[in-house]
C-alpha cells in the first residue's frame, strides 16, 4: 500500500485526524487476525509502518479498545456503617468517669489534676472490682492522701463497658504479669517511684535515704529493705498482717519478726536524727518563726523562739485490765484513747513527742507536769521569755508557764453572764488561732499519711503504738515541707496593727437601739435587688485576715439560699440619722443577715453590715456570734455574706453536695 491519506485499515479516504503510530505493526495478527490473513491469501503488499501512515479515528478507537484490556468493573464497597460501641453491662464490676475535667472523688474542688498511676489502677481493680479509664485525673490532695478504699463510695461509677475499655484492662493486667511481683522491694529500682510511693508513701530516694540512716538495720536483717517496707507499708496502709503477709507470700511470724526489727532499728538510729529535744538548738527553733508569729508575739530581733503545743488522740479498744479501761476512758470523746502531746514550731515541725499520757489527763495537766519537771529538756533547750501559744484548755497550767520565766498566749474565755467575746478579747482570740492552726495541721497529717492511726489499736499493739507515732513524726520532719508563710502575712501585720484597738462600734449601735428585736424597720431584699460593692476573692481574704472563715462559706450560703433566692434585710434609711451620734458616717445604709447555726438547729446569728456610700465599701460589721464582736478580721458568718453578694454570685455559684438533700426520707 501507498502512503496515502487514506486509512490502511479501512482504506477510507477521509479520517478524523493523524495517527502515526508504529505499535499497530506489532499488534496487527492479534487486532485484525481477518485482515492478516487477507493480506497473505491474495499476496497483497506487506503493509510497513514506519510512520508514513494514516490511520482514521474509527479504526485507532478499535485498535485501542483491543490493545488495552476491558476495564475492571470495581464493585462500589459501602463504606462501613458507623456503629456506636456496643456497651455490655457487667454488675460484679464498676467503672469510674473518663473525664480530666475534675478529681475522680466526687465534689472535690480543687485544681491540680494528675494522671493516676498504674499500680494504682491495677489495686482498684483487683481489690476493689473498680476499672479507672486512662482520662481520669485525681488531685494533689487525694493522690497523697492514699484513701483509695473510699473511692467506690465517692465516685460516680457506672457499669458498663466497651470493646476498649475491655481492651484497656486486658493490657493492664498483661503488663502487670509481665512485671511479675510488684512488691520486689529487696531488688533496689525495680519499683517506679508511683508504686513505691503508693505502698509506703516514700519514693526510691526517700525509700533508700531512711535506709541509710538505719545502719542497724543493715547489720541486723539479712533482707533490710524487705523489712523496711513491711513496717512503712503498715504505717502507710494500717492493713492487718495476715494481709501484709499474703502481699509479701511469707507467714504471718515471720512477718511481724521483720516489723519488729525493723522499729527497735528505726527507733534507735532513725527518730534520734530527725525527732527530739536533743536533735535541734533554740536558733534552730527562732529561725522556723514564721512573720505573723514573729510579728505578734515577738519582737524585731526574732529573740524570741516561739512554740505551739497541743494533745491529740489515738483511739484504742476495750481492755479487760479494768484500771487501764477507766485511765484510757474519755468522758470528752466518750471512747478509749490514749494521748500524744506536740511540740511543734511555727512552721509546723515537730520539736518533741511526749506521752503517751492517760485519756484522763488534760491538756493542762501534762503542761504543768513537764513545766514542774525541772530535769525535762525542755528547760535546757528554751529560755525565759521565749513564747507558748496555747488554746483555752491549757487555762489551768498557765502558773506553772509563767513560774518557768516563759510567756504564754492563750485564747480568752467570754466573762460571766456573758453570750459573747468581747471586742479586745475576740481580737486576742483571733491573733491566737492565727499562729496556732499550724498545729492542726500537724495533727492532720499524721492520720492523713498514716492510716494506721485513724484506727483503732488493738490492745496487744499498744507496747510500741507511741513508737511508730515517734517514727511518724520523725519521717514527717525528715522529707515534710514546712508551712511557708501566707503570701499576704506582710498585709494580715499591718492590719492587725491597725485595727488590734479600735473598738466594734456598729456593736453599740446594735445593742443600743435593740435591733435584734426590731423587724418592722427592715425591709426584706433579694440579693439581686442590692447594691452591694464587688470584690475579688483576694480582697475577701484580707477582710477575713485569713482562708479559715472563707472556706465554709460556700456551705453558709448554699442554706441561706430558700428556694434559689438570697435574701437580706436592709434598714430603713430615715432611722439612720443617729449614726453620727455614734461615730458613724450618716451617709451609709445598713443591711442584716440571719445565719443559720452549723452545729445548733435552734440558733441563729443575726449579721449586721454598714456600708460607706461615699467610697462603697464596708465601714463596720458585726455579728451575734461568740466572736463576733472582733475587729481584727471577721467571723464566718459574716465572711459567708460578703463572700456571696460581693464575689460568688457574679463568678457563678454552686452549693456544694446537692445530692444529699434528697437522700434522707422525709415523713412531713
Amino acid at each position: 500500500m501507498e502512503p496515502g491519506n487514506n486509512c490502511v485499515m479501512c482504506r477510507r479516504g477521509f479520517y478524523r485526524g493523524r495517527y502515526q503510530r508504529h505499535l499497530l505493526a506489532d499488534n496487527l495478527p492479534i487486532l485484525w487476525p481477518e485482515l492478516a490473513a487477507y493480506i497473505q491469501e491474495n499476496a497483497l503488499l506487506e503493509v510497513v509502518f514506519d510512520n508514513t501512515r494514516n490511520v482514521c479515528h474509527r479504526c485507532w478507537q478499535r485498535a485501542e479498545n483491543a490493545i488495552r484490556p476491558p476495564p475492571i468493573q470495581e464493585v462500589p464497597v459501602a463504606p462501613p456503617i458507623q456503629q456506636d460501641a456496643q456497651m455490655i453491662q457487667v454488675p460484679e464490676y464498676s467503672r469510674a468517669p473518663n473525664t480530666p475535667r475534675h478529681c475522680i472523688f466526687n465534689n472535690c474542688q480543687n485544681r491540680t489534676r494528675h494522671r493516676i498511676p498504674n499500680v494504682i489502677k491495677i489495686h482498684m481493680f483487683c481489690e476493689y472490682k473498680l476499672y479507672i479509664p486512662d482520662g481520669a485525673r485525681v488531685c494533689q490532695e487525694h493522690l497523697e492522701n492514699n484513701n483509695w478504699a473510699e473511692l467506690p463510695q465517692n465516685c460516680h461509677v457506672t457499669h458498663d463497658f466497651n470493646a476498649a475499655q475491655f481492651g484497656d484492662i486486658c493490657d493492664m493486667l498483661r503488663n502487670a504479669v509481665q512485671r511479675g511481683s510488684r512488691l520486689d522491694f529487696n531488688t533496689r529500682g525495680a519499683l517506679s517511684d508511683e508504686e513505691m510511693h503508693f505502698w509506703t508513701g516514700r519514693n526510691n530516694e526517700q525509700f533508700d535515704t531512711i535506709l541509710e540512716q538505719t545502719p542497724s538495720l543493715v547489720q541486723r536483717c539479712r533482707n533490710p529493705r524487705t523489712a523496711l517496707s513491711i513496717f512503712l507499708i503498715k504505717l502507710r496502709t494500717g492493713d492487718p498482717n495476715e494481709r501484709l503477709a499474703t502481699l509479701f507470700n511469707m507467714t504471718r511470724q515471720n512477718l511481724e519478726r521483720l516489723m519488729n526489727k525493723a522499729r527497735d532499728c528505726l527507733t534507735e538510729d532513725y527518730v534520734v536524727l530527725h525527732l527530739g529535744v536533743d536533735h535541734i538548738t533554740r536558733n534552730n527553733i527562732k529561725e522556723r518563726n514564721l512573720i505573723i508569729p514573729r510579728a505578734i508575739y515577738g519582737d524585731n530581733q526574732n529573740s524570741k523562739a516561739i512554740l505551739i503545743c497541743d494533745g491529740t488522740y489515738i483511739y484504742i479498744h476495750k481492755s479487760a485490765n479494768f484500771l487501764f479501761q477507766r485511765q484510757s476512758y474519755s468522758l470528752h470523746k466518750f471512747q478509749n484513747l490514749l494521748k500524744p502531746f506536740l511540740i511543734v514550731s511555727t512552721d509546723g515541725y515537730i520539736i518533741d513527742v511526749k506521752g503517751p499520757y492517760a485519756a484522763t489527763k488534760t491538756d493542762a495537766n501534762i503542761m504543768s507536769s513537764i513545766m514542774n519537771d525541772y530535769e525535762n529538756p525542755i528547760h535546757v533547750l528554751l529560755e525565759p521569755n521565749d513564747v507558748f501559744i496555747l488554746d483555752r484548755g491549757f487555762r489551768d497550767s498557765l502558773g506553772d508557764i509563767e513560774a518557768c520565766g516563759y510567756e504564754y498566749h492563750v485564747a480568752p474565755s467570754k466573762d460571766r453572764e456573758e453570750s459573747q467575746l468581747t471586742t479586745a478579747q475576740a481580737n486576742e482570740s483571733r491573733k491566737v488561732t492565727m499562729c496556732r492552726w499550724v498545729v492542726e495541721v500537724v495533727n492532720g497529717r499524721f492520720k492523713r499519711d498514716f492510716k494506721l492511726f485513724r484506727q483503732k489499736y488493738f490492745n496487744n499493739a499498744l507496747l510500741h503504738f507511741f513508737n511508730d507515732f515517734k517514727i511518724a513524726a520523725a519521717i514527717m520532719n525528715h522529707f515534710h515541707a514546712p508551712i511557708d508563710n501566707n503570701q499576704y502575712a506582710d498585709m494580715f501585720v499591718e492590719e492587725i496593727r491597725r485595727k488590734i484597738d479600735t473598738p466594734n462600734i456598729l456593736y453599740n449601735y446594735v445593742e443600743t437601739k435593740r435591733l435584734n428585736n426590731r423587724r418592722a424597720d427592715f425591709v426584706r431584699l433579694e440579693a439581686n435587688d442590692v447594691q452591694f460593692p464587688q470584690y475579688t476573692e483576694e480582697q475577701v481574704i484580707l477582710l477575713a485576715l485569713g482562708t479559715y472563715q472563707v472556706k465554709p462559706a460556700r456551705s453558709y450560703c448554699s442554706e441561706h439560699l430558700q428556694n434559689g433566692v438570697y435574701t437580706i434585710e436592709v434598714y430603713r434609711q430615715n432611722a439612720l440619722e443617729d449614726l453620727p451620734d455614734f461615730g458613724l458616717n450618716e451617709d451609709s445604709w445598713l443591711m442584716r443577715g440571719r445565719i443559720q447555726s452549723r452545729h445548733i438547729r435552734a440558733r441563729r446569728y443575726y449579721c449586721y453590715i454598714l456600708i460607706n456610700n461615699n467610697d462603697n465599701n464596708i465601714s463596720q460589721s458585726y455579728c451575734t456570734c461568740l466572736t463576733g464582736r472582733r475587729t481584727v478580721g471577721t467571723c464566718a458568718h459574716i465572711i459567708s455574706i460578703v463572700w456571696y453578694l460581693g464575689y460568688a454570685r457574679h463568678e457563678g455559684f454552686v452549693a456544694p453536695a446537692l445530692f444529699l438533700n434528697d437522700l434522707l426520707v422525709d415523713d412531713e
